[in-house]
């Protein structure tokens, strides 16, 4: 027992005292320091300690002080107090961390299945008016058409959050995806000069990266870094800049 009081922030002695009043009850000091085995001036000290804390109480009589240890369930309110503390400073403790060292966060989504919930994905976690830099596909030799259609689809959910779309496409693609991409609201679309190609399509925002694949698998790989994802964006205004 007296190890899991420890456990609980209790010195070794303030747990051997309150566990001998628990089963003495009321007591002198005297008796403490006989029956723990604990030197007078370290008894002194802990039950000091253990008063301030709550757990211990004391009356004055003929003789001199009695102590008594309180109810057990104290430790719960001191446990609730403590948490309330914790809880006040928290937010911070939370802002004093380096944001720049958090770990980076990855994801991969296969299948059209995944391809479709990583869309969804960052929809849902960009906020509201936010700009997203696309990178977009080159001519793909699967499914164009199904790939026009949802992308329709999920610019319609983007539209209603006010997200703003800055869009480069290969110039192969002006026809088809790029012309479906024009129309879309609060959209800005930038053609690569001809004899670019990219292998892959890729979204940027805030810390995120979504590198995408569409191949007869789909296939999308997402990093949460702040550092990577501003690099990106760098690399996408330099080409903003190229295309026409």
């Amino acid at each position: 027992m007296q190890k899991e009081l420890e456990n609980l922030g209790l010195t070794s002695n303030e747990s051997k005292i309150y566990i001998y009043l628990l089963k003495k009850g009321e007591t002198t000091t005297g008796s403490i320091i006989k029956e723990t085995n604990i030197a007078n001036s370290r008894v002194y000290e802990s039950l000091n300690s253990l008063i301030s804390k709550g757990l211990v109480t004391y009356t004055i009589q003929k003789d001199g002080k009695h102590f008594k240890a309180e109810n057990p369930k104290t430790l719960i309110e001191i446990e609730n107090e403590r948490k309330k503390k914790i809880e006040l400073i928290l937010p911070s403790l939370i802002n004093l961390q380096n944001k720049e060292e958090k770990e980076t966060t990855t994801a991969i989504y296969e299948g059209f299945q995944g391809f479709k919930t990583a869309f969804h994905k960052i929809i849902e976690d960009c906020p509201r008016n936010e700009t997203i830099y696309i990178l977009g596909f080159s001519e793909q030799p699967y499914k164009t058409e199904s790939l026009r259609l949802f992308l329709k689809n999920m610019n319609i959910k983007a539209a209603q959050k006010k997200l703003q779309l800055k869009i480069l496409l290969d110039s192969s693609v002006k026809s088809t995806l790029g012309k479906d991409r024009e129309k879309e609201k609060y959209t800005k679309v930038k053609y690569m000069p001809k004899g670019y190609v990219s292998p892959a399509a890729m979204d940027i925002f805030e810390d995120y990266v979504y590198i995408f694949l569409w191949e007869e698998k789909p296939f999308v790989f997402m990093i949460k870094n702040k550092v990577i994802s501003e690099s990106f964006k760098q690399y996408f205004n330099v080409l903003w800049k190229i295309a026409k």
